[in-house]
């Protein structure tokens, strides 16, 4: 249950900016530099981005005059990021979450260096990319499909028992702690 540590930081820090959105950015900075550099990695690619976008969206978006949306397909093309995404049909499993989490993870490392040429932006720098609108675009347009994957888990795992998408990714984070690093 290694991810614990992190999961707690992110929970209290979420809690402890609420009205305070530059508060909520400076406290992820380290985080995030930290999920980054960590070696071995406790906490997955799409879980540790899930719960970080969610938070964003309550504590900085929503107090923004101009609300950061996901990019679009045609908009990541113009910068040049080769390929789409991972397709999202067919992850049920536990494992096709993590093949999945796997695969866009390589597809989004690959965008950032992309969208950070087109942009000027300091995407492949952990501690500034979260003060800059292109990270947030891109990891709202990826969230968007992890949302997809983990109903579709939720749903073919566990039919009809989950209140939302919230609910299965806590699922996973205290119920499969081996699968947390991975997905």
């Amino acid at each position: 249950m290694a991810h614990a540590t992190v999961r707690s930081q992110l929970i209290a820090l979420a809690s402890s900016t609420v009205g305070n959105p530059l508060g909520y950015l400076d406290g992820l900075s380290p985080i995030h530099a930290n999920w980054h550099s960590g070696a071995p990695r406790t906490y997955g690619f799409l879980l540790f981005h899930f719960r970080v976008v969610r938070d964003f969206r309550a504590n900085v978006n929503s107090s923004l005059a101009v609300p950061v949306v996901p990019y679009t397909a045609a908009q990541l093309t113009a910068m040049g990021v080769a390929g789409a995404p991972p397709a999202t049909a067919g992850v049920n499993t536990l494992a096709e979450l993590r093949t999945f989490s796997q695969a866009i993870e390589r597809w989004h490392n690959a965008a950032h260096e992309q969208i950070g040429m087109a942009t000027g932006a300091p995407m492949m720098d952990a501690r500034q990319n979260i003060y800059y609108r292109p990270f947030w675009q891109l990891h709202f347009y990826i969230n968007d499909r992890f949302q997809t994957v983990l109903n579709q888990y939720g749903n073919s795992a566990h039919a009809g028992m989950f209140l939302s998408v919230d609910a299965v990714a806590s699922h996973i984070e205290v119920s499969h702690h081996s699968m947390v690093r991975s997905i």
